[in-house]
């Protein structure tokens, strides 16, 4: 019997009549991100999934305005958790330090839990200092950021909770539709604005990595442009090459993380990617096949992304998941572990122990473990 084709495409999927009163619309919104999650790991969100798109716009533009001002105004919230990265500010094994500045927080609601549990309270545990010893750090300026960052973050809170719902029901797991959003409710998620400045060319390279290959320690990742993907390509399992993600207006980015894959025993995907440019004044003599994706000016980049993080505490078993993804036929693949060893601030302690970074690839593709 010949096997099918696997589709390596991008989808856009409108997850809109997921709760809706059609069962069979509801039931179409599971098999497309069944299917997108089997095969690509990626897909984009039709509708940005809901969230509305003044609500994008103006994290962005505050995001713009905040690395638009003077380098001394932004180091008053440097912070490599939580808070500001300049250019060159810190070693990172994913985006070349030269290439990059960043802004981030993490939870926005913590004036309303109780910081003397021991999950919140960094005095309890090495983790809980790792997670919640610092709080986040705001700009005065522009005026109405952090208003802008925490709607847009409470709104991928809520996004995100959607998409879990969405993924349970897809692998019918044992613990039904709330299967993962019951190991989420005190994330640990951050949002990140990065911002690429131009590339000059004076690397001398045709073409230039501003992201290495890697994947994402997330359980998943949700993404908003300023001026679209802008040279974002990725790799699944079993493709030739690289493939662009299209521009499709009005939507956001999904890609799956390496917990959801530990999580589904590799049968959904945690998918390489990365993020290739032509720097300006590389354009004469560009070789033949090169990506079509490519940001053909190397100009300014600029995009905001939700890493979402289940509880640090969470136990992440495939077993518990359930038939869809272990059984005699499909033998467990890895052992149990806790969300928080593979987080981002847990590689920054591995940074400091001198141990490779989780996130990235070797060149026979095997990960940094």
């Amino acid at each position: 019997v010949a096997e099918m084709a696997v589709s390596f495409e991008v989808p856009t999927i409108d997850i809109s009549a997921f709760d809706g009163d059609d069962p069979v619309a509801s039931a179409a919104v599971v098999d497309a991100v069944r299917a997108a999650c089997e095969n690509v790991g990626f897909f984009l969100l039709a509708d940005r999934g809901g969230v509305s798109e003044d609500l994008v716009r103006d994290a962005l533009a505050a995001s713009r305005g905040f690395f638009e001002l003077p380098l001394d105004e932004k180091m008053r919230v440097a912070s490599l958790k939580k808070g500001y990265i300049p250019v060159d500010g810190c070693d990172n094994a994913v985006r070349p330090t030269s290439l990059h500045e960043k802004f981030s927080c993490s939870r926005v609601d913590l004036a309303t839990v109780d910081r003397s549990d021991p999950y919140y309270d960094p005095s309890a545990s090495p983790q809980a200092e790792l997670y919640f010893g610092e709080d986040n750090r705001w700009p005065g300026a522009p005026d109405g950021f952090r208003d802008a960052w925490e709607r847009y973050y409470v709104a991928m809170e809520s996004l995100t909770r959607r998409l879990l719902r969405i993924f349970a029901r897809a692998l019918r797991a044992k613990g039904g539709d709330d299967f993962f959003a019951d190991r989420c409710r005190r994330h640990v998620s951050n949002l990140v604005a990065l911002r690429y400045p131009p590339l000059d060319g004076s690397g001398g390279a045709a073409i230039e990595e501003r992201v290495r290959a890697h994947t994402d320690p997330t359980d998943v990742t949700i993404l908003a442009f300023e001026r679209g993907p802008q040279g974002l390509q990725v790799l699944p399992d079993g493709a030739d090459d690289w493939l662009d993600v299209p521009d499709v207006q009005s939507t956001l980015l999904v890609n799956l993380g390496d917990v959801l894959r530990f999580w589904t025993n590799d049968a959904w995907r945690s998918t390489r990617h990365r993020v290739t440019a032509r720097p300006r004044g590389a354009r004469a003599g560009v070789p033949s096949g090169v990506p079509s994706g490519l940001d053909d000016d190397g100009g300014d980049r600029l995009s905001l992304v939700f890493f979402h993080a289940p509880d640090y505490d969470a136990t992440i078993d495939c077993e518990d998941v359930g038939g869809a993804v272990v059984s005699a036929e499909r033998p467990r693949r890895y052992p149990a572990f806790r969300s928080g060893e593979r987080s981002h601030f847990a590689q920054l302690v591995r940074n400091e122990r001198g141990l490779p970074d989780r996130q990235t690839l070797r060149e026979d593709n095997s990960r940094g473990d």
